[in-house]
Order: structure tokens, then C-alpha cells, then sequence
């Protein structure tokens, strides 16, 4: 990884590539570039030539999947929620039958399910992209409300926030903005020199809207 102006980027890079090229090859360790992949992140609509690796391009993708997150080009998390959606629709299918409105399991067995085997689906890593666009996590938080709907079989008429009140149950954008305490509570309070090195940032100001420290924040 590499920051900078476009020109500092670039430079940085090719000179990292061209080391772990050398310890590559010292090693007898062989990588397909074809496989690799590079995003480069900016909102600008051209990039620079892209990074070598063996003296061959690595081309530049819109998105990649790290960790198991997908980080687009623009940061916007857009398609990342899209494939937690796809993945959420997976498991609920498969738990229908012990989840679904005439399942005869009870209501607290029900929500547990939930909050064990879905919700994580939705969260997992939330600090890192809890604070894109409310468009898109507006999708989560129906994914939920209609899962509750469900192993309640509440009827049409009641609304969304009544049940999640009676079960105790935060909306999706609450849930982050725990999680996210919680998780730079730790980065703040950690040993590592590395991560201690992590430069901060107030997230308050308009520049820098949509970074990750921003579900920190009281008004969101």
C-alpha cells in the first residue's frame, strides 16, 4: 500500500515491487500476475500506468475483496452491502423453516438465531465501512426490519420501530455505532507501535465525512 500524490504513489510502489521481486525470486517463490490485482483510490476518473511486478503490469480493478471486505475504488462500500445482501438472503433461506412466521419455534429462540447467525452477517467489519452512504446502509436496516417482521409475524400495520422497542433490539445504524466504540476504544489503548502509528483524524469535518471514525459521532 501506498499514499500520496499520484507521482509518490506510483514511485513508492514500483520501488516496494521491485525489492519483493528480488526476495521472490532469492526464495524460488513464483506469483502469477494475472491474478494480482490493483485499486487505486481516488475519486479521480483516470489512473497512472500501473504498478509492475516481474516487469509485467498488474492492471488496475475498480474493486477487490480483502479480508473479506470489498473495498471499491471510490470507498463507497456499494458493493460490498450488495454482497452481504446476496450472502444475508443465503442463510435466512436456509433457516426459514426454524425462523419463518409459522415456524413453531419460540419467539426468543427465534431472535436468538438471529442475532447469532444474521446479524453477524450484516456487521462483520462494520467499523471499516459502517459510515458509507445512509442509502446504502437504509438496505440493512430493512434486511433487518424484515427479518423481524418475520419471527414475529407481525401484521402490516405495525410499524418498524414498535417492534424493534418491544424486542430490544437496536436498528442497524445503532448497532455500528457501538461496535465502532468499542473497536477504536481498542485501536487508542493498543500496544502495537504499528497501529499506535495510525495517524488520527476528526471526522466531524466535512473533508473527511465518510471515514470509518465517523460513526463516532452523537449526530450522524
Amino acid at each position: 500500500m501506498s499514499t500520496g500524490t499520484s507521482q509518490t504513489i506510483m514511485d513508492n510502489l514500483n520501488t516496494y515491487l521491485i525489492q519483493l521481486g528480488k526476495w521472490l525470486i532469492q526464495w524460488k517463490i513464483k506469483v502469477n500476475t494475472d491474478k494480482c490485482q490493483a485499486v487505486y483510490f481516488t475519486r479521480r476518473r483516470s489512473n497512472p500506468k500501473p504498478p509492475m511486478l516481474y516487469r509485467r503490469p498488474i492492471s488496475w480493478s475498480n474493486s477487490t475483496r480483502y479480508l473479506g471486505v470489498t473495498l471499491d475504488k471510490k470507498l463507497t462500500y456499494k458493493e460490498h452491502i450488495e454482497n452481504i445482501r446476496t450472502k444475508y438472503n443465503g442463510v435466512k433461506a436456509h433457516l426459514y423453516l426454524l425462523m419463518g412466521r409459522k415456524a413453531k419455534l419460540s419467539l426468543r429462540y427465534k431472535l436468538l438465531l438471529y442475532k447469532a447467525l444474521l446479524r453477524p452477517v450484516i456487521s462483520y467489519a462494520a467499523p471499516v465501512w459502517g459510515a458509507a452512504a445512509k442509502t446504502h446502509i437504509k438496505k440493512l436496516e430493512t434486511l433487518q426490519n424484515s427479518t423481524l417482521r418475520m419471527i414475529t409475524d407481525a401484521p402490516w400495520c405495525i410499524r418498524n420501530k414498535n417492534i424493534l422497542h418491544d424486542l430490544r433490539v437496536p436498528t442497524i445504524k445503532e448497532f455500528f455505532s457501538k461496535l465502532a466504540i468499542n473497536f477504536f476504544n481498542q485501536i487508542d489503548k493498543h500496544s502495537n507501535p504499528a497501529i499506535r502509528s495510525i495517524p488520527k483524524y476528526d471526522p466531524s469535518t466535512n473533508r473527511k465525512k465518510r471515514r470509518p471514525r465517523t460513526l463516532l459521532l452523537q449526530d450522524k
